[in-house]
């Protein structure tokens, strides 16, 4: 009863903070982002098929991995520093090396010889892959754009960044889908996803910060790298290692399962990580740009056990409901021949609920100076994930996608657990947790029921 109770007072404290306004903000953003993608998905679905769903996840899988390391990480240093020009040209500095990594890519594609893509096993895609090293520079102008903004607290812009841009993906997929240009409109939204929302927070820069850019230089850039020199040291590794964690496995299933695996998989990832980005994207920007005052007044560890348990009773009844209901109601919704992509989100629930509660507290590494921490694990995680995928390949090819799900069950609960250590969480933090979310777990347990018996019967009534 006493930890209850100190976990009510630190909650209460953690809602007087300001936080929850900040978190709505972002998440009012993101719901109309994530609404209209969401109601664009079933007519995509009908557009375009799940091979042409492969070959846009490993488009996404390529940039995904390359991205992460575009800034060389400077992006994740940008809201750090006491003062805002030393972080300006740390935002500087994270554009050039976007800017640097994508003209490398382009020299590296010219220098490949033909055939060298056949590997990937997905032929429709190799016309457009000049196209990455540009989603590479806008996907990393956008996160270190968004991290100046979340350094200045200006949640709102951030969220109509988002709207603004699921409205131009969207209108862009389905136009394309409809006049047959198949895959490239996957591509292209893909692309102009983050290139929409990199415009309209560049231009806030520009208009805004003036005076304060006007403080950028090559002495300030080089004082900044200098001063965060373990960010490309060691979190671009970690960076790196968490990305191919995410995104090789996929790279792997494409290779060892032609036809529609990925593309059907590419489905039940959208459909988990739209309410991760609904609500955990949105927090960890704001826990990140509270953590490193939490930290240097000494109550970073209340401070992140207050949004575990938050994000615990957000997220484990959403995510209870949708494995329940989605293998009855895949086909329903998305249109025959997409049912096993209910079955995965059965399988990756999990995983996804234990990646939603470590993506904002994970931050909590960078903001104690523990990088090399960080690359250590993920490099675990690496190692884990895709070498899982690579043996199921060998003894267990028709289950690669069920390996992938339980690595990722192993290792963000391993993830969470050291990151609550490192910031030397108050013990019994899992159980509160766990004890404050269970009327939203019965409540989803319930619900998801309810809601595959309904649509199974609705499936046979129509005949799908």
């Amino acid at each position: 009863m006493v930890a209850l109770k100190a976990a009510r007072e630190r909650l209460a404290s953690f809602l007087q903070q300001g936080l929850v306004r900040s978190i709505g903000i972002l998440v009012g953003g993101t719901v109309t982002a994530q609404a209209i993608t969401l109601l664009a998905m079933p007519v995509s679905t009908r557009l375009y098929t799940p091979e042409h769903f492969s070959a846009i996840s490993v488009f996404s899988a390529l940039v995904g991995i390359l991205s992460v390391a575009a800034c060389l990480r400077f992006d994740a240093a940008i809201a750090l520093p006491e003062d805002d020009e030393q972080a300006v040209n740390l935002l500087a500095l994270a554009l050039t090396a976007a800017a640097g990594t994508a003209i490398l890519l382009f020299g590296v594609l010219l220098l490949l010889p033909p055939g060298a893509f056949d590997i990937l096993n997905v032929p429709a895609l190799i016309p457009y892959m000049w196209l990455v090293p540009v989603a590479v520079f806008i996907t990393g102008a956008y996160l270190a754009l968004q991290s100046w903004y979340i350094r200045q607290r200006a949640f709102g812009s951030i969220a109509r960044s988002r709207a603004g841009q699921a409205v131009v993906a969207a209108v862009v997929q389905i136009g394309m889908g409809f006049l047959g240009i198949v895959p490239l409109g996957l591509v292209v939204a893909n692309v102009l996803n983050y290139g929409a929302g990199s415009l309209s927070l560049a231009v806030g820069v520009l208009t805004q910060e003036r005076p304060l850019l006007k403080r950028v230089s090559w002495r300030g850039m080089g004082a900044a790298f200098k001063a965060y020199d373990r960010f490309p040291l060691f979190s671009i590794w970690a960076g790196l290692a968490n990305a191919l964690s995410n995104s090789a496995p996929l790279l792997i299933i494409v290779a060892l399962s032609p036809g529609p695996e990925a593309g059907l998989l590419t489905l039940a990832l959208f459909v988990l990580q739209a309410p991760m980005a609904l609500i955990g994207n949105a927090v960890a920007q704001v826990y990140l740009s509270g953590a490193p005052e939490a930290h240097r007044e000494g109550r970073l560890g209340v401070y992140t056990t207050d949004m575990f348990v938050g994000l615990m009773r957000m997220g484990a009844g959403p995510m209870v409901f949708a494995a329940i209901v989605s293998p009855a109601a895949f086909g329903l919704v998305f249109g025959a021949g997409w049912e096993r992509s209910g079955v995965l989100v059965a399988w990756m629930a999990p995983w996804f609920l234990l990646q939603f509660l470590s993506a904002p507290i994970g931050n909590a590494l960078h903001v104690t100076g523990h990088q090399k921490t960080m690359m250590i694990f993920h490099l675990f995680g690496l190692v884990l994930r895709v070498g899982g995928v690579l043996l199921a390949g060998l003894v267990w090819r028709g289950y690669l996608s069920e390996v992938w799900a339980v690595s990722g069950w192993i290792f963000y609960g391993a993830y969470v657990a050291m990151v609550l250590r490192v910031v030397e969480a108050p013990r019994g933090t899992v159980m509160i947790a766990l004890r404050r979310s269970l009327p939203m777990i019965l409540a989803g347990v319930v619900g998801g029921i309810i809601a595959a018996a309904g649509a199974a019967m609705i499936a046979k009534a129509v005949g799908v």
